[in-house]
């Protein structure tokens, strides 16, 4: 916050959002890979134990969700106001924010604690694991409120150019639950053995570290944070501009899951080894995808700052260099899935039909990869511009309106191969419309600003 200049208003455009989105994908790297280590410690407790700590991935995504979408409408707010130099009204967003972030955390634990055995008997959960259920949410709930705070204060660091900060402290965090896992799964170095309950107490000490560094940051090193001279007025001021983007954000977030659970429904007609193979698919889709999300992730600060400075020359220089980086990515991600799929599939399983439908799904899906990359870009842009509507509508239609019954249609003539078709069709048609959309606000946005 020393440079008068905006850190990504200056410089090659290109080098502007690299340097966003490399510490980004290292960060969401080392966080993918925590959750299959905490999948592995459970899993040598058990089956019941696994499969209880499983029921707790739908809230996970809930939870992420909604305060995700927070941390779009922070930055969205922050990046713009950055970008104009404004810097009092950066400290306000930050600070009203923060309390922001409280608020839900609270909420999350009241909700939380008081409807688990409602929220995962619904789930599925039964008498053989709700017991565990009960064990790992009852502590891992009270994570929801050392969450919610750094997460939104990364949304505020990414906002001012600097991606680098808010991955290490995700990156960290990962690494501090995955050393603590074990020692407190299975009592190691004197440490009690608390099973379920020591895997949650790992995440939730995990937020706190990450909470405390958060925090520190913003309020010692960036100046960002005060506590003073705050009126209830300007805070909900503050709190109606965050939640103008973040909710449409939210409701985004919240339809992923949603999608997911129908067509794994539909996937598990064709049996328990084609749901083993999407989720198999799933978990190495995720890090090759998980690039393109960074890039979408990376643009939208960028997007804030030049659209707060009135820079649409280099808005329209990020744009053009985020659709090659897509292209050339995309076209990489057909050829390297097709000469190595089963290679790596046969690293997890060895089953012929697993593997035979998850090849099946890393062979058609990649097509649609580099439009799907469009619409994050196009989308991260929309919030980054103050405008979240046309991003909601897009994740909407492309999931709930296109792919999910495109799929189920699809699947009745030609098969499972039909679901992937639908995917890849709905992603195409995603990119399309992102990028029509786009051109059309951005020629509007121009035209008032000029």
């Amino acid at each position: 916050m020393q440079d008068d200049t905006p850190k990504l208003t200056k410089g090659p455009p290109s080098k502007a959002i690299i340097s966003m989105m490399a510490p980004m994908v290292i960060g969401l790297f080392v966080i993918i890979g925590n959750g299959l280590v905490d999948a592995y410690f459970i899993g040598q407790l058990g089956y019941a134990q696994l499969a209880a700590v499983s029921y707790a991935f739908p809230v996970w995504f809930v939870l992420g969700g909604i305060v995700m979408g927070l941390g779009i409408g922070t930055a969205s707010l922050a990046s713009r106001a950055i970008g104009s130099g404004n810097k009092e009204v950066v400290r306000e967003i930050a600070t009203h924010a923060m309390f922001l972030s409280i608020v839900v955390g609270i909420i999350v634990i009241a909700v939380g604690l008081s409807s688990i055995d409602m929220v995962f008997g619904l789930l599925g959960a039964n008498e053989e694991t709700m017991p565990y259920v009960r064990e790992y949410m009852e502590i891992y709930y009270w994570g929801g409120l050392f969450m919610a705070v750094p997460m939104i204060g990364n949304s505020v660091m990414r906002a001012s150019g600097d991606a680098t900060t808010p991955s290490i402290l995700m990156a960290s965090s990962a690494i501090v639950n995955a050393v603590l896992d074990p020692i407190l799964i299975f009592g190691w170095f004197g440490f009690p053995a608390m099973g379920v309950r020591g895997a949650a107490l790992a995440s939730v000490l995990a937020n706190v570290l990450f909470l405390i560094a958060a925090l520190s940051i913003l309020i010692f090193r960036d100046n960002l944070i005060q506590f003073t001279n705050h009126s209830l007025k300007s805070i909900t001021a503050s709190w109606k501009k965050i939640l103008h983007v973040g909710l449409p954000a939210i409701a985004s977030n919240l339809i992923a899951p949603l999608s997911t659970a129908l067509v794994t429904a539909l996937i598990s007609s064709y049996g328990q080894a084609a749901v083993a193979a999407f989720g198999l698919a799933g978990r190495l889709e995720a890090f090759i995808i998980v690039i393109l999300m960074a890039l979408g992730g990376a643009l939208s600060p960028y997007v804030g700052q030049n659209f707060g400075a009135k820079r649409f020359d280099r808005l329209e220089a990020g744009f053009q260099f985020s659709i090659r980086f897509i292209l050339v990515y995309s076209v990489f991600c057909i050829v390297f899935l097709y000469l190595s799929a089963e290679f790596f599939l046969g690293f997890f399983t060895s089953d012929p039909e697993v593997i035979r439908i998850a090849k099946m799904q890393l062979l058609y899906c990649p097509w649609g990869y580099g439009f799907l990359g469009v619409a994050a870009i196009c989308n991260g842009s929309f919030n980054a511009f103050g405008k979240p509507m046309p991003a909601m509508t897009i994740s909407i239609a492309r999931t709930l309106v296109v792919y999910v019954p495109m799929a189920y249609l699809f699947a009745s003539f030609i098969g499972i191969r039909g679901i992937f078709v639908a995917q890849v069709v709905a992603n195409i048609l995603a990119g399309i419309a992102g990028i029509i959309w786009y051109k059309l606000l951005f020629k509007q946005l121009s035209n008032q600003n000029t």
